[in-house]
């Protein structure tokens, strides 16, 4: 499907105007008070009016086909610069790996670039890409326009013709037993683990992880097989920007992606997802016992898609989401003095459920005071309605960044338009709504205060709530010492939630 008559250049420039009409601003604010300089009384913030942002993303379908063998493209032009952007999404794993073939997905996605083609070496092929000042991997090209043909044989022979080879396998594994070896080590590493194998299970697809055992039994022929099966143009949703003709480039497609051959059908089964663990304590120590203590309190959350995904968004903004002006970070961190790191997220899932996590990183003797802290703000945001003003301000926040979602540079570069494809081709990779973008702020401005009540009550659950400490286990267990500066609020929280140690924790949450 072709783009409508005038869509195109309007859709690729709609940042710039708003980057231009932020850089006039400025400009006009240094203008003004370099008049005033010599009065010494220059203009204040609040004395500028300015019209609000309006942002409305584009339609995706406007930049939507498919090519001659059913690959889908989203396809648009951006004549920035002469530069050309594409990226590939497979429907390979992991839920399609068997479990004693946990990681041969991305392990074959690494080798398809590492392990160079049939007629390419990888040294080879970094050689030539130097050369032309672009990258390329299995999924993605970056590259100058006029390099662009060279660059996409490159592609296309990584593509069709990945070779695979020993050595290069070789490497990988020991690389990955080296991994295996160590990850028992990292007091975070080993926090976040075993807190998502709380939360899904230790067998669950979700969180199956490599063995030594299983990453000494791949093989070449695993390799092959894995990519017969499941890298073709059926599998695959392709992003394509630059500065180019788009009727030329449909053109080019068709000749290089066009010619990509079906694989076998991928449909991933999604596991059913219940919270594995009861609410309780739970410690867990690294191999190398750490002088901190990461605490990480949470459980089983949401899809993104849910009708209260946007109210429970802004309830954990308040809470916790919104660094400095959130409510744990304020009273761990700043009131306190107990962690640099600190907050809550509330992750909406776009295949299962994603989860609730509070956390932050602390002295092992200051575990259990942080750790009531958390719990404390999040009883109260359950118990008591936020002010209106803390709802204004999340809810503002996340408006007027929503047009960042459609910005380019970030994780994996690329242009504004590039971003926006990108945005377009995951929706419909995981089955998504695609006018999830249409409704964005909609949906968040029509929550109110007694939605945030709402949906903290029921979306934070206590009768779930399990509390995971990674660290020294003696150290922890033994609560705050008596020499802290901060002892009144370790006695209030202290009698709040029946101790100083974590003993008291465990029989208010077990």
């Amino acid at each position: 499907m072709s783009a409508a008559p005038g869509i195109r250049d309007e859709d690729t420039t709609m940042l710039k105007r708003h980057t231009f009409r932020a850089l006039s601003l400025v400009l006009a604010v240094s203008a003004l008070a370099a008049c005033d300089a010599g009065s010494g009384d220059g203009p204040r913030p609040e004395d500028f009016t300015y019209e609000p942002l309006e942002f409305t993303p584009p339609n995706p379908a406007d930049f939507r086909t498919e090519l001659s063998n059913g690959l889908v493209v989203y396809l648009a032009e951006d004549h920035e610069i002469p530069w050309f952007d594409a990226s590939l999404l497979v429907r390979d794993g992991p839920f399609l790996e068997p479990a004693n073939k946990i990681g041969l997905a991305s392990l074959t996605e690494r080798l398809v670039r590492e392990g160079g083609t049939t007629s390419m070496t990888g040294e080879e092929i970094d050689e030539r890409m130097d050369f032309l000042a672009g990258s390329v991997s299995a999924t993605r090209l970056s590259i100058h326009m006029r390099h662009l043909d060279e660059g996409m044989d490159i592609w296309m022979d990584l593509l069709r013709h990945p070779a695979f080879p020993a050595d290069k396998l070789r490497r990988q594994k020991e690389s990955a037993l080296v991994s295996i070896q160590n990850r028992n080590q990292n007091v975070s590493q080993v926090a976040s683990r075993a807190f998502s194998d709380l939360v899904y299970g230790e067998d669950s697809p979700i969180t199956a992880a490599q063995t030594e055992a299983i990453v000494n039994g791949f093989t070449r022929q695993d390799l092959i097989n894995w990519h017969d099966r499941y890298w073709g143009a059926n599998n695959a949703i392709l992003v394509v920007a630059g500065d180019f003709d788009r009727g030329e480039m449909l053109q080019k497609l068709e000749e290089t992606f066009g010619q990509w051959a079906d694989a076998q059908e991928a449909e991933p089964p999604i596991p059913e997802v219940t919270q594995a663990a009861a609410a309780g304590v739970y410690m867990i120590e690294p191999e190398v016992i750490p002088n901190q203590g990461v605490i990480s309190i949470g459980h089983l959350g949401l899809m993104q898609d849910d009708p209260d995904y946007a109210a429970v968004d802004l309830m954990n903004y308040i809470l916790g989401g919104g660094s400095f002006s959130s409510r744990i970070t304020k009273i761990v961190r700043s009131d306190n003095g107990l962690a640099y790191s600190t907050g809550s997220s509330f992750r909406g899932g776009t295949l299962y459920p994603g989860t609730f996590t509070a956390s932050c990183q602390t002295k092992n003797s200051t575990v259990v005071f942080a750790s009531q802290l958390m719990l404390n703000e999040i009883e109260k945001i359950r118990n008591e309605p936020v002010p209106e003003e803390d709802l204004e301000f999340a809810r503002t926040a996340r408006i007027n960044a929503f047009p960042a979602l459609f910005a380019g540079g970030g994780r994996g570069g690329g242009s504004s338009i590039f971003s926006t494809l990108s945005n377009f081709a995951n929706l419909e990779f995981n089955g998504r709504p695609m006018d999830y973008y249409d409704t964005y702020v909609q949906r968040y401005e029509a929550v109110t205060v007694a939605d945030v009540q709402r949906v903290a009550q029921a979306y934070l659950r206590p009768e779930n709530m399990i509390i995971m400490i990674s660290g020294n286990i003696a150290e922890s267990r033994a609560g705050a010492d008596d020499m802290l500066p901060n002892q009144a609020t370790i006695d209030e929280m202290a009698a709040l939630f029946g101790g100083r140690a974590i003993d008291g924790l465990a029989a208010k949450y077990e």
